[in-house]
């Protein structure tokens, strides 16, 4: 199991303790407006919560990667209160050294705290050193100002609009040389 800590985060691997956190995370529909009323996903909060665990156990065992809880690191046992990492459906044949697909979410309470980028950073670097991974993309709806400019303080670059999940939907994507300069550039990144 690939653990990562961060100054101020304990990242592991969703696993199904983190179950009743994911339910609430999804309950909050308000605040998760963007993951819901996906084709072909149920918007149920507890049938999403076990499919995001149960994809990234796939996911885990199958390449490597998936989503990892957020947790404060003072607080090893405390609930997760977001998750990060990437977005493989089981069953889906990926290069991880090619191009994957990032996500994250947090609680609205933990929203505007840093957590998201924080933990996304560290994973950034966790799989681009790692797997090698050429290049990391993100997809989210064009009214999502919050995860755009998360983005943007990651280094993903806005590419261009696509049809997908809901509708029409924005891409932002950067590659392993940019990340790695960005990152010696002062970025927040570790």
């Amino acid at each position: 199991m690939t653990v990562h800590a961060t100054d101020r985060l304990l990242l592991r691997p969703l696993d199904g303790c983190d179950l009743p956190a994911l339910e609430t995370i999804f309950r909050d529909r308000r605040h998760m407006w963007d993951l819901m009323d996906i084709p072909g996903r149920s918007n149920d909060a507890g049938e999403l919560a076990r499919y995001y665990a149960e994809r990234s156990r796939w996911s885990f065992a199958r390449y490597g990667i998936g989503m990892w809880g957020m947790r404060p690191r003072d607080s090893a046992q405390a609930p997760i209160f977001g998750y990060t990492g990437f977005v493989i459906d089981i069953g889906d044949e990926i290069d991880v050294a090619g191009e994957i697909e990032a996500g994250w979410a947090v609680t609205r309470l933990a929203a505007g705290s840093g957590f998201a980028l924080e933990g996304t950073a560290a994973i950034f670097a966790h799989v681009f050193g790692t797997f090698g991974t050429r290049r990391i993309r993100a997809v989210t709806s064009p009214e999502n100002w919050p995860s755009r400019r998360l983005m943007s303080r990651l280094g993903l670059v806005y590419e261009k609009d696509v049809v997908a999940y809901q509708g029409r939907q924005v891409v932002y994507a950067v590659d392993r040389r940019d990340w790695s300069a960005g990152a010696a550039d002062g970025r927040e990144a570790p």
